[in-house]
């Protein structure tokens, strides 16, 4: 069962940019987590969950630090649809600019200070999410999510009950797949916790980097048969 296998898909539904993608917005969570004032800014569901628990102990400080980065995720949305119809003719240049300023955004959080001011930094993560979920929802003509868990477990589940149950090596390695991303996922939440302490705002260079090596991967090119036609 070839995991990592790459065709002449395009590269931003391949496994290697899930799983970096993934690696990511674990750590992105982690990162807005722990160091910027236990808020989820890539899971927005947890937000909301916050958002409601706040809201009911009438801690309406708390509630505006919940409530501002789900706006602010929707916002992201949006702007990511506007940049896909500016570029509907090229998938790719579209998804570059995403990861482009998916950088910048990132990039930005390093001047802003802890306290107080973390819930800017948190809305600029929270856009940055909007993109990157929009931007790359696709592996191997599945869908799945880069910032959450909950999504890739069913279906990772669903995908290894049905590999045994019809004894079928390709549903066993979509299984696969999904189960890796969130280990990637699990994995990105661990380097961060491992680094915050002694880069702080710093840390935030290294989901950075990883998005720089996803720009460059979306120009690879394997002159193969294409792969979703053949897995579904």
């Amino acid at each position: 069962m070839k995991i990592l296998n790459l065709r002449k898909e395009e590269m931003a539904e391949s496994v290697i940019m899930a799983l970096l993608l993934a690696l990511v917005g674990g750590f992105l969570d982690a990162y807005t987590y722990v160091l910027r004032g236990g808020v989820f800014a890539t899971m927005q569901t947890g937000n909301m969950i916050l958002l409601v628990i706040n809201g009911f102990n009438l801690d309406w400080s708390k509630c505006l630090s919940y409530l501002i980065p789900l706006l602010v995720f929707a916002l992201g949305s949006v702007l990511s649809e506007i940049i896909k119809d500016v570029f509907k003719e090229n998938k790719v240049a579209w998804r570059q600019t995403s990861l482009v300023v998916e950088v910048v955004l990132l990039l930005g959080t390093i001047f802003i200070p802890f306290g107080s001011a973390s819930i800017y930094a948190n809305c600029l993560i929270s856009f940055v999410a909007a993109l990157q979920v929009n931007g790359f929802n696709r592996m191997r003509s599945h869908t799945f999510f880069t910032t959450m868990c909950t999504g890739n477990l069913r279906t990772g589940s669903l995908f290894l009950y049905k590999g045994i149950k019809n004894r079928e090596a390709s549903l066993l390695a979509k299984s696969l797949r999904y189960f890796a991303v969130i280990i990637f996922f699990m994995l990105g939440v661990l380097v961060g916790i491992t680094l915050f302490e002694s880069m702080k705002q710093y840390s935030i260079l290294v989901p950075c980097g990883i998005l720089i090596v996803c720009f460059f991967i979306l120009y690879i090119k394997v002159d193969e048969p294409n792969l979703s036609k053949n897995e579904e």
